[in-house]
């Protein structure tokens, strides 16, 4: 993660906007030129490996260098003495020194170093790399990703920038209209405060108090909200806007961005299906069927206390919304906790399609069960869709969003 000090951003003050940093295609070749000297100096110290990073970023613009020096040192890996031994070592070395205190004899100095470390440095830099060699200035590269390309890098630093911006934001508001198993998912894995609540056209807003907020303003928080971001950049359709403000008393600025923008993360993007059964239903189905609209993971039901996202919803353009839950073939154990869990939605229109074999289990459940065999076939599919707008009388036809 880069630090506040190496964040680099664009400040409009007309709109009252910013925006972070996005290294050209023009920079390429100084990348490529930082990345060959990780490579080259594998077992060099830290200090010296960015050192010479930096002397090879000469032609970047000065502002960048840091940033891109930081983001290659988080691809690097680097081994250094772990544990107590070190400082244990250290601490004998300066015991062994006190009683020759003033230490100025260089033969002496070297027999006190031969003692606590060996086998013995062959120089003055390489006794004091030995002696500190747990500080981060003198850890060792051990290796270099072979296919860390420019193109990489710069992905890497672009995300860093939009993750380093985020560090002063007071509120975050998500729009999503898919994946939001995996936004969902990713907002509780990194413990972040948040709401959501069904949005226009289909979609959910999920708002999140930022790490600049007067409840949060602590570092780890923001180190929380720059890693949901790196997930969220892997989902599809999705909207972020947040609300900036870079010092105390200063006016908010407005940062947006969207999955179009082109950021990219490691954090790997959600699958577009979870099992074959799914892909065949969605091939067979087509985006739009009789009036019928498909999306794949884009509701979210209440299950008690908790929410629950089916794996697709269908909506018909007279505003009908049915979820459909697919049981696979799985442990009895997760069967059996799949069930318990479908048995507490309410207040939505859901389908559960299970293999015949669990079919008289899912009877009981607050929901039409569609028995299939080796797959779902949609003479089977269809009657039960209709079904529901039949019932658009009786009730609401939408399937309830979470609180």
């Amino acid at each position: 993660m880069l630090t506040k000090a190496q964040r680099v951003y664009h400040w409009d003050r007309r709109s009252s906007s910013i925006s972070s940093d996005r290294l050209e295609d023009g920079c390429l070749p100084h990348l490529r030129r930082a990345i060959a000297v990780y490579r080259s100096r594998i077992g060099g110290r830290l200090g010296e490996v960015r050192n010479a990073a930096r002397a090879s970023l000469e032609g970047l613009r000065p502002d960048r260098v840091e940033a891109v020096v930081q983001v290659l040192d988080e691809a690097a890996t680097y081994e250094w003495p772990r544990g107590r031994r070190q400082a244990q070592r250290r601490l004998r070395a300066f015991e062994a020194a006190a009683a020759h205190h003033p230490l100025v004899n260089q033969e002496a100095a070297r027999a006190v170093l031969a003692a606590a470390f060996e086998p013995a440095a062959g120089g003055q830099d390489e006794a004091v790399a030995r002696l500190y060699a747990d500080y981060p200035e003198f850890h060792r590269l051990a290796a270099f990703p072979r296919d860390y390309t420019p193109e990489a890098l710069r992905d890497d630093y672009d995300l860093a920038q939009a993750q380093a911006l985020l560090y002063d934001a007071t509120t975050v508001e998500v729009e999503a209209r898919g994946d939001l198993r995996h936004i969902v998912q990713y907002a509780r894995l990194s413990r972040l405060m948040h709401r959501i609540a069904r949005g226009p056209a289909g979609a959910y807003r999920l708002r999140f108090d930022g790490p600049n907020s007067i409840l949060r303003r602590t570092h780890a928080y923001g180190v929380d909200f720059a890693r949901f971001l790196g997930a969220l950049v892997g989902a599809r359709d999705w909207r972020m806007r947040a609300e900036i403000v870079l010092r105390p008393g200063w006016r908010p600025l407005t940062f947006a961005l969207t999955s179009a923008d082109g950021l990219r993360s490691r954090v790997p993007a959600p699958r577009l299906f979870d099992s074959s059964l799914e892909e065949g239903l969605a091939r067979k189905f087509g985006r739009v069927r009789d009036g019928w609209r498909l999306a794949r993971e884009a509701v979210l039901l209440e299950v008690g206390e908790r929410i629950a996202v089916p794996d697709f919803v269908f909506t018909h353009e007279d505003g009908t919304e049915v979820a459909l839950e697919i049981v696979g073939y799985w442990t009895p154990e997760y069967l059996a906790a799949k069930l318990a869990k479908l048995g507490r939605v309410r207040g939505a229109n859901l389908i559960v399609a299970a293999p015949r074999s669990l079919a008289l289990a899912a009877s009981s459940l607050p929901a039409d069960v569609l028995p299939f065999k080796t797959r779902i076939l949609l003479r089977d599919l269809m009657p039960l869709l209709n079904a529901y707008r039949a019932r658009r009388e009786g009730g609401s036809s939408r399937a309830a969003p979470a609180p």
